[in-house]
């Protein structure tokens, strides 16, 4: 999984950025702060807060490991199989044996985590931007033929942006109920291309210019929060989002110095929480 940057006025709300970039719990996540806001006149933080996060990778199960259970097992049925005397003179050394096995499993565990972490490491071959382009642009095109769409497919966006992948006019089948549609379509996106054409390149999905117009939605909702919880000096509680929609939220406020914002709850109900100056 790729590493990716967030920035905001203090640690604890950068990393909830990443978190919801990333549609994952802190467990799941590796976290490393990379700059801390330097402290100004009057107590008032200078600077940002930097941190790089990614999703923990998922430990692959080394198969000389797995053999070597397997014979442990079988070599115990072994050891048990004999007469009732055998059994009583090894009852003594039975505890010992054990303890043994123990150690003996706990140290090809520990030998086997350096080459499982090491073949994680591994480096993947990248793909060119020219490449990724040509693969997500023709996965929509089969996705549009699929449901009958002649509108054109086109692909924006370089290496530092990311690449969308348009499609234009209104398509209220391919977008669904707040956009969840078209999340699942840019989530498949990704997997496959990850999968055909490995890269570090961020890849979006949009239909119809929605993404815009929800984000602008997003920020005029961020917006009267933030003045509803300064007029009133009470924690705004938003409704549950997606991670894409939090991060809209998280950025549209992050130059506002009388707001602030965290992220609470579990998925898919984890939602943002505005909260005034004077409540911090």
């Amino acid at each position: 999984m790729e590493w990716i940057s967030t920035t905001a006025k203090s640690v604890p709300e950068a990393i909830d950025l990443a978190l919801d970039n990333l549609g994952v719990d802190e467990a799941e996540a590796e976290i490393v702060v990379v700059e801390e806001p330097k402290q100004g006149f009057f107590g008032r933080a200078k600077g940002v807060a930097r941190v790089e996060a990614r999703v923990k990778p998922k430990a692959v199960r080394n198969k000389n490991e797995k053999r070597r259970r397997n014979n442990n097992r079988s070599g115990g049925n072994n050891r048990t199989g004999g007469n009732n005397n055998k059994k009583q003179n090894n009852n003594r050394s039975g505890g010992n044996n054990r303890n043994n096995n123990r150690n003996r499993n706990n140290n090809n565990r520990s030998n086997n985590a350096p080459s499982r972490n090491s073949a994680d490491e591994k480096p993947r071959p990248n793909s060119s931007i020219e490449e990724v382009s040509d693969f997500i642009s023709n996965y929509m095109n089969g996705l549009t033929d699929a449901f009958g769409i002649e509108d054109n497919v086109k692909v924006v966006g370089d290496a530092e942006a990311g690449l969308t992948v348009a499609v234009e006019g209104q398509h209220g089948l391919l977008v669904g109920s707040k956009g969840r549609t078209l999340n699942a379509i840019q989530e498949l996106l990704r997997v496959s291309t990850q999968r055909s054409k490995p890269s570090e390149y961020r890849i979006y999905a949009d239909v119809g210019g929605y993404r815009e117009k929800r984000r602008g939605a997003l920020v005029e909702f961020a917006t009267q929060a933030a003045e509803k919880a300064k007029s009133e000096s009470v924690e705004v509680v938003l409704d549950p989002m997606n991670s894409a929609d939090r991060k809209v939220i998280h950025d549209a406020l992050t130059d506002d110095p009388d707001v602030s914002t965290r992220s609470a709850g579990q998925e898919p109900r984890r939602r943002v929480i505005v909260v005034p100056g004077d409540a911090e």
